[in-house]
């Protein structure tokens, strides 16, 4: 009777195709690391909208991304999450660090509307340690939703595990 065995790269493949599977929360999430959720906000300058606003995101993880987008007519503005599909990542022990930081230019001025070093791949995940720490609301699968008075001076907000800027984090219902 002859014996069939797995080579090892055939089994390291079914290992990692398989624990992937066991820790995913749909087909695609064994590969869906979301690095910075999507985010939505408002700019105002003495409680005005500003439109025109350059809104200028910055990611980064193992490589650095940025993007950007400008307010509206009412100050709004609207990006996207970010996300890397590198799920072998996930069987590692690991503590992802992900540096997230966004700006405001706004007549030749630049404004740290928000920054922050993310601690897992969750999306909506970068305020958790907070909320659970009772200093920030959690984001509870809501989207991240900055209003950004240009006026107020940029400070720390939740802490240690909080962001900093001048964004003030809302609730959208």
């Amino acid at each position: 009777m002859a014996r069939r065995f797995l080579s090892l790269k055939s089994a390291a493949v079914l290992l990692i195709v398989g624990s992937s599977l066991l820790f995913s929360t749909n087909s695609f999430g064994m590969l869906k690391l979301c690095l910075f959720s999507p985010v939505r906000g408002i700019v105002v300058l003495n409680g005005q909208p500003v439109a025109g606003a350059v809104i200028e995101r910055t990611c980064d993880w193992r490589v650095k991304e940025t993007d950007q987008t400008v307010t509206d007519e009412r100050g709004e503005f609207s990006l996207p999450g970010i996300y890397s599909w590198l799920g072998i990542v996930q069987l590692m022990p690991h503590e992802p660090v992900i540096h997230q930081q966004i700006l405001i230019k706004h007549e030749r001025a630049i404004y740290n509307a928000w920054s922050l070093t993310k601690h897992e791949y969750g999306e909506f995940a970068e305020l958790n340690i907070a909320a659970s720490r009772g200093v920030l609301p959690n984001l509870n699968d809501k989207p991240i939703y900055l209003y950004c008075e240009l006026t107020i001076e940029p400070k720390n907000h939740g802490g240690v595990w909080g962001y900093g800027g001048l964004a003030e984090l809302r609730q959208l219902k």
